[in-house]
This record gives C-alpha cells, sequence and structure tokens, in this order.
C-alpha cells in the first residue's frame, strides 16, 4: 500500500513538472530524477526539506553540465529499485562502499542485476542508471570526467566537507601484536604554543595533545612524551633516534629524510598569518624575523624575502620579541597560535591581520629506528579520525586557551564591552591610573636616581658620567677638533686613613663641599662622575685658554686642596691621571676612562702627583695582560726562577743568611724582574700560588744540601698579605714543614704589617695573632718586613711574637739626610734588640750607610754593597761552599 501511495505522489509530480514545461516557454531544461535513502554525509534531508551531502552536490554540479534540472524522490532501497525500473525515476544514489578490484571498472559491492554504475569517488558514492539507458549513463560518465579535469580537487573538497564518521579502524593481527607489545611509545610535540601545541606537568595539551590522546585510546597505548624547550631540540631528538614518535612535523619527505624519519598522511593543515606592529606602518622592504630551525622558513619565508630582508632567531618566541622590540618589522605564526602569542606574551603593540599568506600540511614522523608497521598503524588511525573532530578541537583549545587569557588581554579582546563596565567606576579608574602614573613617574626617577647618583653625596656617579661622556664630547666638537678637551681621573690619598679619623659622615660631607666649589669655580669642567665608594672621580674639562692639560689639572687640585672637615681646615692631597681627548676618529668612554685611571695608577707610590696618559701605558697594560695570560702556564714549566741576595754580618762581612728572590725567564716575554709582575700578581691573587711554589722550591734545595753533608743557611721567603685570608693557609703550610722536615728558624717568612692590620679599623685582624704562633710552631722564624714603613709597626711588635726586624730602606736614606731620622733609626734598633730580635736593614748601597749602621749599632745588613741577587746555584757556589 505504501509504495502506490509514493508512486501516486511521484506521478503527479512528474506530470506537474511536465506541465510546466509545457506551458513556460522560458524553460528549456529537462528534469533528472534521483532516488535516494537518507545516509548522512553522502545525501539526506533536513527538517526545513533541503538537501545536504557529498553525493546531492555532485549531483547538482553535475546537472549542470547534463543542462538539466533535478527532483529528489527519498525511497527505501528496494523502493528505488522498483522506481527505476518503472522509468519513474531516471537514477538511483547510492552510498559509499567497498569498491571491488576486479578485472574491469570498480563497481559497488552488490551491485542490483540489470544496473549501470558510475562512480562519484570514494566517500562519495554512485550513481545507478536502468542498463536499458546506457546512453544516460555515458552521459553522466562524461559529466563526471569532466567536473574531475576541470577540478581535480572537487571530490577531495566534498569528501573533506562531509566526511561523518571516518574510515573503520581495521587494524590486522600483526599491528595488533605490534601495539600490544609496545604499550608505551616515546613521543615529543612542538614546545611552547599553546593553543596548538605545549607540555604541561609532562602531559600534551593543545592541539596536537588531544589528537595523541584520541590515538592512545584507539589504539590502547600510552604516549610518553618527552620534553624539549625548542623546535631545534625537538628535530635534534628525532634525527639522533631519541624518541620514535614527533606528533606534529612538515609534511615535507624531504624534510623527514633529512631527519631520519618517515611521514604518516597529512591529518592537520596550517594556515599562516603575518605579525605586524601597530605603531608604525610597514617599509617598503621589511624585515621579516624568521625561525631558523623551522621548515616553513625554507619553504615559503626564504622564496617570499630576499636575503638581505631576511633576520634569522631560534624560535617562534624569539620571532615575536623581535618584531615586538622593533628589531623586525614582521614575522609569521601559526594562524591559530597567533592571538595566543599576542596577548600572552603581553605585546598589544602587535597585530595580525588574518589574512592567511601560506599554508602546510602537518603530519607524524616516525623514527627510522622504529619498525615500519606503526607508520602503516597511525596511517589507518589518521584515516579513522574525523576531520571535523579536528575542527572542534581546535576550536574548544583556541577558547580553552582565550580563557585563561590576562585582564590585559580580555579588555584588548573586547574593547566595547569593557569600557561599559567600567564606565560605571571611571572616577575610580581614573583616579588609580593617575596614582599609577605617579607611582610609576616616581620608581623611574628612584631608578634613575639609584641608577646615576651617588645618593650620600647627592651628585652624578660614574655610570651617569660614563653615558654622558661622548654626547657630551660630540657637543664639544670644535674644542675636540682643537684638541681642548680631557678627561681626569682624580682621587685623595690616605681615603681610609682620613675616612677613620674623621668618620665617613663628615668625609663624605667635606667631598660634597669640594664638588659644588670646584664646579662653581671652574666652570670649563663640563661633566663630574664621582664613584659610589666616594674614593676617586672622573671629570670632562675644556683646557682653558693658555693652559697646558697638567696646568689645568693642578687649578683642579688647588680648588679643592682645603677642605672643611668637622670644622677644620684639612689639607688633602691627591693623585690625577688625566687622558687628552683625541681631536678625530672613533672613541669609547671606557677606553677613556680607563686610560685616565692608567696616568692616575701610574704615579701611586711615586713622587708626582699628576699623571699624563701615553701610549707606554697602554704598552704596559697589554704587556701586563700578556703575563696574566702566561702566567699558570709558567708556573707549570717552572719559568719561575729563585734567586738569592746575601743577608751579611756588617762586622766580619761574613754570610748571615740569603733572602729568595724570584725572577720570570719567559719564552714569549723574555727576562722579567720581580718589579714586572709582584704587583700584577698581588692584585690578580696569583702571588698565592707564587709564593708557594717559592717556598717550596727554597726548602727543596735546603734539604738537598743537608742530605748531601753541605753547609746550609736561613733562607726567608716572602709572604704575601692575602694569605691572612686564605682558607686552609696554615694546614698548607703545616703539610710543607712536615714533608721537608727542616731544622727550625732555617726557613724564615717575610710578613708586611698590611697582611695583618686593618685600617679600616687600625687594629690587628683578630686571627693574626693566632697564624703567627702556629707558623712558629711548624718551626718557621717570623720577619717583619718593611718595618717603619707605616704607622701600626709598633702595634705588630706589641702583639705579634715576630723574630725579625728588617728596616726598610727608607729609614736608612732618611738618616742620612737628617739628624733627627738618624737618632730614630738608632732608637728603631735599640728597640729591636732589646726584644730579643734580631734587627736587619736592607738597601745598602754605599760604605757610608755600612758605617753609620755600624755606628747605630746594627749588626747584620742586606744591598747591592755586599751582594745583589745571583742564581740559588752561583750563590751556593759563590758564598757558603
Amino acid at each position: 500500500m505504501r509504495f502506490w501511495i509514493r508512486l501516486f505522489i511521484i506521478t503527479a509530480l512528474a506530470w506537474t513538472q511536465l506541465a510546466a514545461a509545457v506551458f513556460c516557454e522560458q524553460t528549456t531544461r529537462s528534469t533528472l530524477i534521483i532516488g535516494f535513502t537518507d545516509n548522512p554525509g553522502i545525501i539526506w534531508q533536513d527538517s526545513r526539506l533541503m538537501y545536504h551531502g557529498a553525493s546531492y552536490e555532485f549531483a547538482e554540479t553535475i546537472s549542470n553540465y547534463l543542462n538539466v534540472n533535478t527532483n529528489y524522490v527519498i525511497g527505501s532501497p528496494a523502493d528505488n529499485l522498483q522506481y527505476l525500473k518503472s522509468g519513474i525515476i531516471d537514477v538511483i544514489m547510492l552510498p559509499d562502499d567497498e569498491y571491488y578490484a576486479g578485472s574491469g571498472e570498480p563497481a559497488p559491492v552488490n551491485q542490483p542485476p540489470g544496473t549501470i554504475s558510475v562512480a562519484l569517488g570514494r566517500g562519495i558514492g554512485w550513481l545507478l542508471v536502468d542498463e536499458k539507458r546506457p546512453e544516460l549513463a555515458e552521459q553522466l560518465r562524461l559529466a563526471v570526467a569532466t567536473i574531475n579535469k576541470v577540478n581535480t580537487f572537487y571530490q577531495n573538497d566534498l569528501q573533506a566537507k562531509y566526511h561523518v564518521s571516518g574510515n573503520i579502524l581495521n587494524l590486522t593481527d600483526e599491528e595488533r601484536a605490534y601495539l600490544k607489545d609496545h604499550p608505551v611509545i616515546r613521543a615529543m610535540i612542538s614546545p611552547r604554543q599553546p593553543p596548538y601545541a605545549y607540555l604541561q606537568d609532562g602531559q600534551a595539551m593543545g592541539v596536537i595533545g588531544c589528537i595523541a590522546n584520541r590515538i592512545e585510546v584507539d589504539l590502547g597505548i600510552r604516549l610518553e612524551f618527552v620534553q624539549a624547550d625548542t623546535h631545534q631540540n625537538m628535530m635534534e631528538k628525532l634525527t639522533e633516534g631519541t624518541v620514535d614518535l614527533v606528533m606534529d612535523v612538515y609534511d615535507d619527505n624531504n624534510w623527514a629524510k633529512a631527519h631520519n624519519a618517515t611521514l604518516t598522511f597529512p591529518y592537520l593543515a596550517l594556515n599562516y598569518v603575518a605579525v605586524m606592529r601597530k605603531d608604525k606602518p610597514l617599509p617598503e622592504k621589511p624585515v621579516i624575523a624568521c625561525a631558523r630551525t623551522h621548515f616553513y622558513t625554507q619553504a615559503h619565508i626564504e622564496h617570499m624575502y630576499p636575503a638581505e630582508q631576511r633576520r634569522y632567531y631560534l624560535d617562534v618566541a624569539d620571532c615575536m620579541a623581535a618584531v615586538n622590540n622593533g628589531d623586525a618589522d614582521m614575522t609569521f605564526v601559526k594562524a591559530i597560535t597567533a592571538q595566543s602569542d599576542i596577548y600572552q606574551g603581553n605585546y598589544y603593540n602587535l597585530y595580525t591581520n588574518g589574512n592567511v599568506v601560506f599554508s602546510h600540511a602537518v603530519a607524524m614522523a616516525v623514527s627510522q629506528n622504529a619498525d615500519p608497521i606503526l607508520v602503516r598503524i597511525l596511517n589507518k588511525e589518521i584515516a579513522h579520525i574525523n576531520p571535523q573532530d579536528v575542527y572542534s578541537i581546535i576550536n574548544s583549545e583556541v577558547y580553552r586557551v582565550h580563557a585563561k587569557d590576562t585582564l590585559q588581554a580580555f579588555i584588548y579582546r573586547n574593547p566595547l564591552m569593557s569600557m561599559a563596565v567600567l564606565g560605571s567606576v571611571l572616577f575610580i579608574v581614573i583616579v588609580t591610573l593617575l596614582y599609577i602614573m605617579w607611582l610609576r613617574r616616581k620608581h623611574t626617577h628612584d631608578l634613575w636616581q639609584q641608577a646615576n647618583i651617588v645618593s650620600s653625596a647627592q651628585t652624578h656617579n660614574l655610570h651617569w658620567f660614563a653615558n654622558e661622556l661622548l654626547p657630551t664630547i660630540n657637543k664639544y666638537a670644535k674644542a675636540r677638533q682643537q684638541g681642548e678637551l680631557f678627561v681626569l681621573a682624580i682621587s685623595p690619598q690616605r681615603v681610609a686613613f682620613i675616612k677613620e679619623i674623621y668618620g665617613t659622615k663628615n668625609y663624605t660631607l667635606a667631598v660634597k663641599s669640594i664638588i659644588a666649589k670646584v664646579k662653581a669655580k671652574l666652570p670649563w669642567i663640563l661633566r663630574f662622575g664621582l664613584s659610589e665608594e666616594i674614593t676617586h672621580a672622573y671629570m670632562l674639562c675644556q683646557k682653558p685658554p693658555g693652559l697646558t692639560f697638567r696646568q689645568a689639572a693642578e687649578r683642579i687640585e688647588k680648588a679643592s686642596h682645603i677642605v672643611d672637615l668637622n670644622g677644620v681646615p684639612t689639607s688633602f692631597t691627591y693623585h690625577i691621571g688625566i687622558c687628552p681627548v683625541p681631536r678625530s676618529g672613533d672613541l669609547e668612554a671606557a677606553i677613556l676612562m680607563d686610560n685616565a685611571m692608567m696616568a692616575h695608577n701610574e704615579i701611586i707610590g711615586k713622587s708626582k702627583n699628576i699623571g699624563l696618559y701615553n701610549t707606554a701605558m697602554h704598552d704596559e697594560l697589554l704587556q701586563q695582560q700578556q703575563m696574566e695570560l702566561y702566567m699558570e702556564k709558567a708556573l707549570a714549566a717552572g719559568e719561575f726562577q729563585i734567586f738569592l741576595q746575601a743577608k751579611y754580618d756588617l762586622v766580619t762581612k761574613g754570610i748571615y743568611g740569603a733572602e729568595a728572590l724570584v725572577r720570570w725567564q719567559s719564552p714569549e716575554l723574555g727576562f722579567l724582574g720581580p718589579g714586572s709582575f709582584i704587583n700584577l700578581f698581588e692584585r690578580n691573587g696569583f702571588a698565592v700560588q707564587l709564593d708557594y711554589y717559592v717556598l717550596e722550591r727554597v726548602c727543596q734545595q735546603l734539604q738537598e744540601r743537608i742530605r748531601q753533608g753541605l753547609t746550609v743557611v736561613p733562607i726567608s721567603v716572602n709572604q704575601t698579605g692575602l694569605h691572612i685570608t686564605e682558607r686552609g693557609y696554615l694546614s698548607r703550610m703545616q703539610s710543607i714543614a712536615e714533608r721537608y722536615k727542616l731544622p727550625r728558624k732555617l726557613v724564615e717568612l717575610e710578613l708586611t704589617e698590611t697582611s695583618f692590620i686593618d685600617f679600616t679599623t687600625k687594629t690587628e685582624n683578630e686571627n693574626a695573632l693566632q697564624i703567627t704562633r702556629r707558623l712558629k710552631s711548624m718551626g718557621y722564624a717570623l720577619s717583619m718586613d718593611d718595618f717603619c714603613t707605616g704607622y701600626s709597626s709598633i702595634a705588630m711588635l706589641r702583639n705579634l711574637p715576630m723574630d725579625i726586624m728588617k728596616v726598610d730602606r727608607s729609614m736608612l736614606t732618611a738618616a742620612e739626610q737628617s739628624e733627627r731620622s738618624h737618632t730614630i733609626l738608632k732608637q728603631v734598633i735599640e728597640l729591636g734588640q732589646r726584644l730579643g730580635m734580631t734587627v736587619l736593614v736592607e738597601g745598602i748601597e754605599t760604605p757610608a750607610q755600612e758605617s753609620l749602621l755600624q755606628e747605630a749599632g746594627c749588626n747584620i745588613g742586606q744591598g747591592f754593597l755586599f751582594a745583589r741577587p745571583i742564581p740559588a746555584e752561583q750563590f751556593w757556589a759563590k758564598y757558603v761552599d
């Protein structure tokens, strides 16, 4: 009964259409009636009686090529076959099913007898025509062939558009066995690209993470994800075979082979958009930030832009930062990550217009170290996944990441809503913003103050001076060309002593008053910068007319000579270094300042107080750098040689002992005396290692002579003041004493008062007494070197158990010139002898000096008059053996 009712309806519809064709002269097309059964994805009718599906769209396209109208009749497969045989319908539309691979043309499985099939394509379906109408079947085939020729991607587009459930996941026994034997597969995904791909607590997230989760569920395996810091790191691990699978790589077999991998079918297409700055238009030849290790850089960007417009960075994040910072004008990122990259990175000055510039497909890469069966399994899984599911995942993940955006990002994306919400509290917002602006300005000011001002003296510091130096020189370009500009480094002498006597606060106030006084009195001081410790300063000056650089420096010294310290007029003396600014050529602020300080340091310890920079100082600096380069090698190679200078009895002229001195015989630098390198080694700390080297060599020589039954005399070895704070100093000295087992006091250690005195307190270091007692208990004799050169010598005599007093040569030369100094020398010698110490005066160069010492009661001396330093072997042969 149902069949006949439908037949009546269809016949009435056909007659209606025929009548319309007869009475409407404008209608020139015939009608093709197509029977179908509802099949989602192929053809179906919705609640509004609209048709959809891949087969439906293909049929409509065919109608244009056949010049016919179409009409659709729904029915069961059996009903449709009766309609076809009775001529009520022209064509039956069948869903796609398995093709059979016979010797002839492909055909649907279980094709009804008496019909001719016309293939629309896999995933689309078939058209069945009655065998009595072969001409219609041929017309349909010709139309299909023409459409595919005109648009070779038409079938693929329809398949992608209406793919509903995907292919059935049909694994072979061998494939199931592989998955059972490999329940865990090591994998990686692109790092730090939400919502596309990223790791969170070891779990894959984002679009690729969701697809990975789908694969785990479908295949019954677990993907163990390995962390990758950068895209380059990920590709390196794939190339090395560290992982079995990379979830997302570029669908390019050459790229895969270069990384020892095999590609699966592509499962995702990525579009790329441009990211640019809002605050400036794109130049005619923009600089493009390129992610060096990403395939799209090679495949697209390098073909789009010449080499001079490309600037390479490690990863996408670096490219975004480069555009934001103005180092590049534009970069390209994935469309699905572009907004996230902008919002999450707080790059609100960046934007994308959303136009797709290029695209590429994404596949999975399987390491060639893995079993090839894994590729085949993944291909089946990719075919099984519904593309609509992938689109849903993308939409969901993009929303999820945006939901985590900061408040600023939300406001940026929703300006109208934000304005409506914020309008009700506009007054509060304005007040808050004003307060924030005030805080920011204050904070900026505070930061600037911290970076550029010496707070205690309220004057510019050296950082500010260095930044202002070159701009100021450029401002006074004419004066520079005339050779009138110079940089000056200046420091008060005896700063530590002054601070101790008058206090740091009073000293700082005095310096502050000096600065104000000098600036007011000498307007040709263009810029001034003070060190944070208030120990030295730099100035940029323009030489006054008629004066030399030295005379200008003397003016500065004179203007700051008398200082009011806590109400007491006090005389300050200075060390001053001058570096003239070259008349032409490129300049560096640091070099000018270093050169001025080099001239300043050069005069320390000398009679003059103003030094002028010259190339010799530069050469000396280069030599010091070379010495630091070779010193470790020299110590290991034994290039440091031990020289001995005799100490003698002033009465008998017999040998009392010797002092061990060091010389450097360098293959690279030649023969160097201690004056060339000792001060440098004291500054860089290498003197500690050199002291141990000299002590060991001296102990070896004494031990060997004792073993051979030869005569020995006491040898003194200098000890740098750096040992006082050296960790493990006493244990190492104990080890040396125990290793050589020399007679007590055969080795003397020469210590200076600076080793033990803290000049900020004028008291001995807390452990000085302990150290000297321990050294004496080990068998070393202790000599107080350079006695009378510092104000703490008496304090050392009072508190430290020293054996020998070694009076500095300066006392001897002063005694020659002054009766007062002569008296002091005699008293010092007598003081040492009364304390049970051996008193030795160094630096004896003339018979008159020797007689003066004999008359003063000194019996032991050292100096060129008796003996110069000579190699140790020569010393023993000449003076002892």
